[in-house]
């Protein structure tokens, strides 16, 4: 199968507004390129300069890459958003178009995604790599395919260590925006009874569904297709996974404090600073205590507790 990759190169303040154009058009493929962050981890330990392109740490622009099946019309609505974004934030967008086959991608993660781990207990581990796990460690295996959520950048991060540290055993769970299944499956495997996933995009939940058969937990998650701000009043969860953007973010948390009891949690990730304000007066608008804050360059990751 043949897949477009667009790239949209700007400047760092828009790229959460980026991603979150590409997410309303229904792609759960979603990369940031952030030399910035890259530089930041340069001189820390387990940094692989191979990983990155010497010219990469030298650029100052941010790229945000999307990717969407070949026959899909995406651009005529993408220029058009981001005029307004040009137009909100003064910088400038360009965009790049590539084909990619399924094939290249594969190949991609397989020489630069690797075993590592998150948290006090939770182990990421591509499915075609071998791993003994010490005492106390959770494995997850996971083939990212052309879905979002490896667990290396900032945002599924923040969310992973939530799940790590706040899943005790015996929750229910939704998972907003569920990508590759990663966070789902970090949960049901820390002892989460029931789990639901949803994503926008069918190929994510596609993957997540093939991650989850992966791990041996069809019994305990299920994954669909579908916008999970709408369909969350079916729910009555003991926390939420909102690994998306902040602007969809936003739109949940209200949705979110309707269906959650005193006492349970929203994890929200996928947050630019810029945007974090916003996303701080929706929660304190709607009931909920901030308890924990990660960040990381200019992302943030939050854990609130509903009042």
């Amino acid at each position: 199968m043949k897949w477009k990759e667009i790239s949209v190169l700007t400047e760092g303040v828009c790229v959460e507004a980026i991603a979150g154009i590409f997410h309303r058009l229904g792609s759960g493929g979603v990369i940031i390129e952030d030399p910035q962050a890259a530089r930041k981890y340069i001189n820390k330990d387990g940094w692989n300069p191979e990983s990155v392109s010497p010219d990469f740490l030298d650029h100052e622009f941010v790229v945000v890459k999307a990717y969407f099946p070949e026959e899909r019309q995406v651009l005529e609505e993408l220029r058009s958003s981001l005029d307004m974004v040009k137009d909100n934030f003064k910088v400038e967008c360009r965009v790049f178009i590539d084909e990619v086959r399924d094939e290249d991608w594969e190949n991609s993660w397989k020489k630069y995604y690797h075993t590592f781990k998150i948290g006090e207990r939770l182990v990421i581990k591509p499915s075609w790599e071998e791993y003994q796990a010490k005492d106390g460690e959770v494995i997850i295996d996971i083939d990212p395919g052309m879905a979002f959520g490896t667990g290396i950048h900032a945002s599924t991060r923040f969310c992973m260590k939530f799940v790590d540290q706040y899943v005790k055993g015996g929750e229910s769970i939704v998972d907003a925006g569920c990508g590759s299944g990663i966070l789902s499956i970090a949960a049901a495997k820390l002892g989460a009874v029931r789990v639901f996933a949803m994503d926008v995009d069918e190929l994510a939940v596609k993957i997540a569904r093939e991650n989850i058969a992966l791990n041996g937990l069809k019994d305990v998650i299920q994954a669909q297709t579908g916008d999970i701000v709408e369909e969350i009043g079916q729910q009555r969860p003991d926390m939420i996974l909102a690994n998306i953007t902040a602007e969809v973010v936003s739109l949940l948390i209200p949705e979110a404090a309707k269906v959650l009891a005193p006492g349970t949690y929203l994890f929200g990730s996928g947050i630019v600073d810029s945007r974090w304000p916003g996303v701080k007066k929706q929660l304190e608008e709607h009931g909920f205590e901030i308890e924990q804050m990660l960040t990381d360059v200019d992302w943030i990751g939050v854990a609130a507790k509903k009042l």
